[in-house]
């Protein structure tokens, strides 16, 4: 434990675990805490853990509930397990339609316009915390397309959420690392940074509770071309005809608001971070864009098809700095993954599965020269390669 968190400390936690794969291979037992978990990074048996023909095997380990339960409960797609969460999903389906989400389009280019105004006209000759713009960006894209004008009317909204979200993640960041979340009474006193996360649910709680009862009271309605996230939530229907309730509404939404931005904000940064480190994947992009977008004209979701080049450049970005590197699936019925013939594994009941995107990512085994940064990999047009 005393390694992990030093390792964490000082920004090398997942170069630590590409460590220890190299030197254990690619299955190995890790010890956190009095704790043990099974790290697995091979596919084809991924593929079991992951696959339909386990999913009865497996569920959410009991930390994920108890980490974000303060933030955004326990009735969302990313922390609900069996029935409830089959039942969320199939409602939740229509909100990812692409017609649904091509009417939010629209949203995601306005705002992204605005906040490049806004650095490009500010004054300060300060550095710009990069991550942090592109959060609140994210904050703002994806809370706009769940809340619509409810979301924008309320003043700070922006502000506030961000400054909340960021605070009450590094002190659920931790206590989690300090496994003050695993024990039930100790995650109740009063120590270990719970006064942020008790007041930042507070504050959130209250703020959608408001603005899901403006929407109800007609008070305000949806930015997109058609039905916001929130409509979608208000007048989802599950096949008993039965909808949400008004808690499973707003954790619903908190869940895409918290866990949307703050991926997609991580990712755009190491875009960011790999076009300003490698200068011929900055010209291919910019070049793309100038072909496909001549004079600023404003991206539409026809446009989306051609952007191959940008595209690429944001899969191979996934694969180098996954946004989302570490994640886990308990055991609760013994069995074992794998095919006859080949590697196979025997899954204990009660063993927690590590899941390490990001040092799987890395194995030479699969990717030809997997340090190295190479969008061409992904390119679904030969023409587009850029020839420097």
């Amino acid at each position: 434990m005393p390694e992990i968190r030093r390792a964490r400390d000082n920004n090398a936690l997942f170069e630590y675990h590409e460590n220890l794969a190299k030197k254990h291979g690619p299955i190995f037992l890790i010890g956190y805490g009095p704790l043990v978990r099974l790290v697995v990074l091979e596919p084809d048996l991924l593929a079991d853990v992951l696959g339909r023909s386990h999913i009865s095997d497996y569920t959410k380990p009991r930390d994920l509930t108890t980490v974000l339960k303060p933030l955004i409960g326990s009735h969302n797609l990313l922390v609900s397990m069996g029935l409830e969460h089959e039942r969320a999903r199939q409602m939740l389906n229509p909100a990812f339609h692409f017609v649904n989400l091509q009417s939010m389009i629209s949203i995601m280019a306005d705002r992204t316009a605005e906040a490049i105004h806004r650095l490009l006209t500010s004054s300060t000759n300060q550095p710009i915390d990069l991550q942090k713009e592109l959060n609140s960006l994210t904050l703002t894209i994806i809370a706009s397309s769940a809340f619509g004008q409810g979301f924008e009317t309320i003043v700070d909204a922006k502000e506030i959420m961000s400054r909340t979200f960021t605070e009450a993640l590094e002190a659920v960041m931790y206590r989690t690392m300090r496994m003050v979340n695993l024990i039930p009474f100790v995650a109740r006193l009063p120590f270990w940074r719970k006064h942020i996360v008790d007041r930042a649910t507070r504050m959130v709680n209250g703020f959608v509770d408001q603005i899901i009862s403006d929407r109800r009271q007609g008070k305000s309605t949806s930015s997109c071309v058609g039905a916001d996230l929130l409509d979608l939530l208000l007048s989802a229907v599950d096949d008993q005809g039965q909808p949400f309730t008004d808690e499973e509404i707003k954790e619903q939404a908190l869940t895409f608001v918290l866990a949307g931005h703050e991926t997609t904000g991580n990712l755009m940064a190491w875009v960011m971070y790999v076009l300003m480190t490698h200068e011929h994947v900055l010209h291919a992009c910019r070049d793309e864009i100038d072909r496909i977008l001549p004079n600023g004209l404003e991206p539409t979701y026809d446009h989306l098809s051609s952007l191959s080049v940008c595209e690429a450049v944001i899969y191979e970005t996934l694969r180098l700095y996954p946004p989302a590197p570490l994640f886990t699936r308990y055991c609760i019925r013994a069995h074992t993954i794998g095919s006859e013939g080949h590697k196979q594994l025997h899954i204990p009941v009660h063993t927690t599965v590590w899941l390490n995107t990001y040092t799987l990512h890395r194995r030479a085994e699969f990717w030809p020269r997997p340090h190295e940064f190479d969008y061409t990999r992904w390119l679904r047009d030969p023409s587009t390669v850029d020839p420097n």
